[in-house]
């Protein structure tokens, strides 16, 4: 009888022992894929960011160019435009003109800036509006002094100057602050089952 008993008794702790060494296997394996999924997660993002504050900084500076000839040709465009105002009955609206370009140069920047906010993280995407502000700082100094009545005296250095100057420092900072991201080691901590689910 007592042989039955410890056989029967065997048999119920190697059932028992298999159903948890099931579970627990299904656990774990579902856990690895969690785990792997999050991994190729970060890492297409971090690829991703990456891109994006590269194609940011390239198409910021391609635009600071573009601006910086605009300023630097001011006195043939207002030469060309005087003459076909005095000889041709050309296009009397100059500050349109100037607008047109200023919304041509910064048309690519702000796409590329948008894609950044998107791709994150917070500071980045902080440094991102700064950066934008400071875009839409440069494209208001560069359209300064561009009305009927003063546009002789377009552009208004002193307003370049000083959105220039600040685009400068923002863009500084964008590149400390991406360049601190892309710097930094991926985390392969495993986290708990608890601990990796974001609060409700």
């Amino acid at each position: 009888m007592d042989q039955g008993w410890a056989a029967v008794i065997a048999a119920g702790v190697a059932a028992v022992v298999a159903v948890a060494a099931s579970f627990i296997g299904v656990w774990l394996g579902r856990r690895t894929v969690r785990d792997q999924a999050q991994v190729e997660h970060g890492q297409w993002l971090r690829n991703q960011r990456q891109e994006a504050y590269v194609q940011c900084l390239d198409t910021w500076d391609g635009a600071m160019r573009a601006f910086e000839a605009l300023i630097d040709e001011a006195e043939e465009r207002k030469r060309q435009y005087r003459w076909e105002t005095d000889n041709v009955g050309g296009n009397p609206f100059f500050a349109q003109e100037i607008f047109g370009v200023v919304e041509e140069i910064s048309g690519p920047v702000n796409e590329a800036l948008e894609r950044v906010r998107l791709l994150g993280p917070d500071a980045v995407e902080r440094a991102a509006k700064n950066l934008e502000d400071a875009l839409n700082g440069i494209g208001g100094a560069v359209r300064a002094g561009t009305s009927e009545e003063d546009w002789e005296e377009w552009p208004n250095h002193a307003f370049w100057y000083e959105a220039r100057r600040n685009a400068t420092e923002c863009r500084r900072n964008f590149f400390d602050e991406a360049q601190a991201v892309i710097r930094t080691a991926p985390d392969t901590a495993r986290r708990s089952l608890w601990r990796s689910r974001s609060p409700r």
